[in-house]
């Protein structure tokens, strides 16, 4: 009996741009220019529940390209671990394998969809299937821009309490998929805020920045261009920054985006 399930995406990818998705819920995005990059992520968070989850990739040409080089490559599986005691790895599920670009086989994307079996022995506060439908939601981009906005000004503002409670069910739902204890939890936010009072106080929102959808429909967010999230924080002395990766969904109870 597995105690304690760890899904585990790990994935190789060489000059292309890619999105991952679980149960069509961004996982990771990128934009591979130069050379290959071979990673992992986690992706219990993205799992509500027992049952069928979907894997989703789709592939595109590197920023500025049309087309894929013949050095294109993607790649990903599935790994399953129980976490009970340290990383014990319990079963590989096959993804995909991009096929070879050659000059009789040009290519400007790639996409690959697929379903499997999961179990996991918690279940998530899934607010969002109980939302409202985002293409019944006038002026999206406008309400998603002022409760970023919000969010922003609250962190500024120092207003912690309020930020932590806005961000208390996404961050159930962390603790839950990742088996943190409340004090791990804590320490998440705590974190967090330690940033915006040593420094990360300049606030951004960016104005290209457009809406993504995803969980079918059931939630948005607003991104760069280059799949970064809109809202950053800057720290002046040294230069850094800070960005702050939000979903929301449409809350039927409280008639507004809430965070999820």
């Amino acid at each position: 009996m597995i105690r304690k399930p760890y899904y585990i995406i790990k994935f190789s990818a060489c000059e292309c741009r890619f999105e991952i998705r679980v149960n069509d819920q961004p996982i990771i995005q990128m934009n591979v220019a130069d050379g290959q990059v071979s990673s992992q992520a986690p992706i219990n968070h993205a799992i509500s529940e027992s049952g069928i989850t979907e894997i989703s990739i789709s592939v595109l040409p590197v920023i500025g390209s049309t087309q894929f080089s013949d050095a294109t490559a993607f790649s990903y599986d599935c790994h399953l671990y129980d976490v009970q005691n340290g990383f014990m790895h319990k079963e590989t599920y096959e993804g995909y394998k991009s096929p070879k670009i050659t000059d009789d086989r040009l290519l400007s994307s790639l996409a690959s969809s697929k379903k499997m079996e999961v179990a996991v022995n918690y279940t998530l506060n899934a607010l969002w299937t109980e939302g409202k439908d985002l293409g019944d939601v006038d002026d999206i981009e406008k309400k998603l821009r002022m409760v970023y906005l919000e969010i922003g000004n609250t962190v500024q503002s120092k207003k912690y309490e309020i930020f932590k409670q806005k961000l208390s069910n996404r961050e159930q739902n962390m603790a839950t998929s990742m088996y943190l204890s409340p004090v791990d939890s804590r320490a998440r936010l705590n974190s967090l805020i330690h940033d915006f009072d040593n420094g990360f106080d300049q606030m951004t929102l960016s104005e290209d920045a457009v809406v993504v959808y995803s969980a079918y429909g059931k939630k948005a967010s607003l991104k760069k261009v280059t799949g970064e999230p809109a809202l950053c924080f800057e720290k002046k002395d040294p230069l850094e920054h800070l960005m702050l990766d939000l979903e929301f969904y449409w809350s039927k109870e409280t008639g507004q985006f809430e965070i999820i």
